[in-house]
């Protein structure tokens, strides 16, 4: 009877616990949740009581969803579009990252132009002897298009085109399009003729990132504004539906242990 009461008391406390327990969702940027997990992690170690719960789907997808009320918070790396910036929606940067672009490791190319790196994505240029490497033809991947980094990739590369007031990629259709940078690096390690772009914090040696303009991708050149293929990483959240845990979250993610921990993971901080 004694061991029936005890059982009894502990199932009530461990329910209690599970009624006491908040889970924030954040959900969006593929790019952005590499450096989230961590900070999630991080975060969850001090506060039992505000699960942080983080989902990788893409930019596109975290501002649909945040702004339906799917999701406590949102993930994007790119800036918002007028028709998704609404009134009630606050956009907090949290870091900046650069876009590197990245070949193979036995590719002897170490700095490409814009001018170069264009006309790659459009088509125009498609054997590496062209921009004075070996006489192979390029294998270029680019991202999903519901991806960030595709959104920011083309706008600052000027890879785009406005059709019924939207503006659309206007890439070669060719180009082969992978959902994640995990994929990309794969990829370009994989084929020595292929050519890349990946954030900047996730840049490994199983690839090589060259200059862009000469210019290293590197977090002192994209804090400096030197390096040309930089974006925002940015929170985001319904400012009246918004909860105080959620909040509190953010505040982390904004304080000076959320921002060391950005900066130790490879991104730049925000000042």
């Amino acid at each position: 009877m004694l061991r029936v009461a005890l059982a009894s008391l502990l199932s009530l406390a461990l329910s209690s616990q599970t009624v006491l327990a908040q889970e924030t969702t954040i959900s969006g940027s593929t790019s952005v949740a590499r450096v989230m997990d961590v900070l999630a992690e991080e975060y969850n170690k001090t506060h039992a009581d505000n699960y942080i719960a983080v989902q990788g789907i893409g930019s596109t997808a975290g501002i649909t969803m945040v702004n339906k009320g799917v999701t406590d918070l949102g993930m994007s790396s790119r800036r918002l579009t007028d028709q998704e910036q609404t009134d009630d929606l606050a956009v907090k940067p949290i870091a900046y990252d650069g876009l590197a672009v990245v070949v193979n490791r036995s590719n002897g190319l170490t700095n490409i132009t814009r001018e170069q790196l264009f006309n790659i994505y459009k088509g125009k240029v498609t054997n590496w002897k062209e921009i004075g490497g070996a006489d192979q033809p390029i294998a270029v991947v680019t991202r999903e298009a519901s991806s960030g980094s595709r959104y920011s990739f083309e706008s600052l590369m000027g890879l785009t085109r406005i059709i019924n007031d939207r503006m659309v990629s206007d890439i070669n259709p060719n180009n082969l399009v992978v959902n994640s940078n995990s994929m990309v690096k794969t990829i370009v390690n994989h084929n020595p003729h292929a050519i890349g772009f990946v954030s900047v914090g996730s840049i490994d040696r199983s690839i090589k990132a060259i200059s862009f303009n000469g210019v290293e991708p590197s977090s002192k050149n994209i804090a400096n504004h030197s390096y040309e293929l930089a974006r925002p990483f940015l929170i985001l959240y319904k400012k009246e539906s918004v909860s105080d845990e959620s909040k509190d979250f953010v505040k982390f993610v904004s304080s000076k242990q959320g921002q060391d921990l950005i900066e130790e993971y490879g991104y730049t901080r925000v000042k």
